[in-house]
């Protein structure tokens, strides 16, 4: 049986408008024997009761490249999705979409996950939003099958666009998962000729430029399902015990009826 952890990062914000809840629906729902890293950014979360698969850490104290990349970046109006001056992006018709070259904001996510796999040491490290809520039981077995033995990679991918990466899981124990998170990693710290050399800036995008071009065996839990724009991790096979509360669903507490390709059986979504 492959051992797996799940690593999260909020700040005070995140933690009162959405964390809090994540945390307790993950240690209720989620086998015991997963471990669940919150990387805390200058706040600190409520441990549920005799949650002993849960582990704080703080953000900034673990990781000194994230507080190098945001010292070094922090001021810089591209680094933070001001792309006005950008000769090329500004030309854009998407250029206001700022959320797309804010690396800043999106450093404190994959620095959480590089920091973690230094740490956890388990044969599978998932990323998980802290936006989820965790509505429905999921055994152990259930989740060895979610995570198909031979693969590197584990991804919600979307045709025609980069994947959602609210979810999706790397293979610590093979050469080419290893690779990639190094990869993954090396784009974020010489963001100069990384990050900075390719379209878009943000998490997702990163991770599908470097997902493509490495051998890597990748299973997408999207495929068949999801096509460009949508809400695609509760159409997928983790709509059965996920939601995730992407943009205003945070203010709704929940994702809407709408937001389904068709309807889900589960007893969570048959309740909205």
């Amino acid at each position: 049986m492959r051992s797996i952890s799940v690593v999260t990062t909020f700040n005070q914000k995140g933690l009162e408008d959405y964390a809090q809840n994540m945390i307790n629906t993950f240690v209720k729902t989620w086998p015991s024997n997963v471990t669940l890293y919150l990387y805390a950014e200058d706040c600190t979360p409520v441990i549920p009761k005799d949650a002993n698969n849960v582990k704080l850490l703080d953000l900034h104290a673990e990781s000194t490249s994230l507080v190098n990349f945001k010292n070094k970046w922090k001021n810089i109006p591209k680094a933070n999705g001001d792309v006005t001056k950008d000769p090329i992006r500004s030309k854009r018709r998407d250029a206001g979409k700022g959320f797309k070259w804010d690396a800043v904001r999106f450093s404190h996510k994959v620095y959480s996950i590089f920091e973690c796999a230094k740490i956890c040491n388990t044969d599978i490290l998932m990323w998980m939003d802290a936006d989820m809520i965790c509505h429905s039981q999921i055994h152990e077995k259930t989740l060895q099958h979610l995570l198909p033995e031979g693969f590197d990679l584990w991804y919600v991918g979307r045709e025609r666009k980069w994947p959602e990466c609210g979810l999706y899981a790397i293979n610590l124990k093979t050469a080419n998962g290893l690779k990639f998170l190094q990869e993954f990693e090396r784009v974020w710290d010489d963001a100069e000729n990384g990050i900075f050399q390719m379209d878009e800036w943000h998490d997702s995008f990163v991770f599908e430029e470097v997902r493509k071009k490495m051998p890597i065996k990748s299973h997408n839990w999207g495929e068949g399902i999801v096509r460009g724009e949508g809400h695609p991790l509760i159409n997928s096979v983790w709509g059965g015990f996920l939601d995730h509360l992407k943009g205003g669903r945070k203010t709704l507490g929940k994702s809407r009826k709408t937001d389904l390709l068709k309807p889900r059986a589960e007893q969570y979504w048959r309740n909205i």
